[in-house]
């Protein structure tokens, strides 16, 4: 197996049957990761014991925090101070990989773009299904689907840099430096939703441009039930003052010490 130099961030939350198929999916790569880092936000569950099952077999580590609500983007700061190298994607950890996942994410990266990958919605019984099957996935089957197809789209890719409603932080990559020049994630957002916009608004604003991953870096989203939503309107008004310049930007806490 050919290894890439890049690092594969993994964000989970008390769902070990899920980030163990994702880990399944990820020793199957065509090019695997140098570095893998679970960004856990806050599990109770018996992720830890996953994790340390696949040390045997990946460069995997893991960063927790307690659970005070959902942190998505403190999480995801966290485990950016544990990466390594100069290329970062992140998934989330219900999302599986197709074989080609990480050497298109890679063939596509380029200093000064973010990478905006994309999903298919797998159903509630394809999902179920899978989570009983374990280790006997077919992975030939569940990525047959022309979404999974890797197109030479060339230029075109690049034909609406200024997207960030594009981008889904279920998957996307970009360089560290990149990252840094925006501060990571803002760590104000409590609860779900924005956090992921605010951090590709502020990598626009810093210059870095969206180049489209569609049909080469898709992921297989596990069907699950939605998270609650009671703070996103909070989370939006702060977003739109943030994306209209009304709200002065404050580097994230704990990605200070890396800039």
């Amino acid at each position: 197996m050919n290894r890439s130099n890049i690092s594969l961030l993994i964000t989970t939350f008390n769902w070990p049957e899920a980030l163990d198929l994702v880990l399944q999916s990820v020793m199957r790569q065509t090019s695997s990761p140098s570095q893998i880092v679970i960004a856990d936000d806050g599990s109770q569950t018996d992720t830890g014991s996953i994790v340390s099952r696949y040390k045997k077999h990946l460069p995997i580590e893991i960063t927790w925090q307690p659970d005070c609500d959902f942190r998505a983007a403190r999480a995801r700061n966290l485990a950016l101070l544990r990466t390594k190298y100069d290329y970062v994607i992140f998934v989330d950890g219900d999302c599986l990989l197709p074989p080609n996942f990480v050497r298109n994410h890679l063939a596509l990266a380029k200093p000064g773009k973010l990478v905006s990958g994309n999903r298919s919605l797998l159903s509630r019984h394809e999902s179920n299904l899978l989570l009983r099957q374990k280790s006997q996935i077919d992975t030939k089957q569940l990525f047959s689907n022309y979404k999974y197809r890797a197109m030479p789209f060339g230029p075109l890719r690049d034909i609406d840099p200024f997207s960030w409603q594009s981008v889904r932080s279920c998957n996307f990559g970009a360089h560290t430096t990149d990252i840094l020049k925006v501060g990571g994630f803002d760590e104000s957002y409590i609860g779900w939703g924005r956090e992921d916009s605010d951090f590709v608004a502020r990598m626009l604003k810093a210059g870095i441009t969206v180049r489209s991953g569609r049909f080469a870096t898709c992921v297989a989203h596990l069907h699950h039930m939605e998270r609650p939503r009671d703070q996103f309107s909070v989370n939006d008004d702060r977003f739109k003052q943030m994306l209209h310049g009304t709200m002065g930007y404050r580097p994230a806490k704990t990605m200070i010490k890396a800039i």
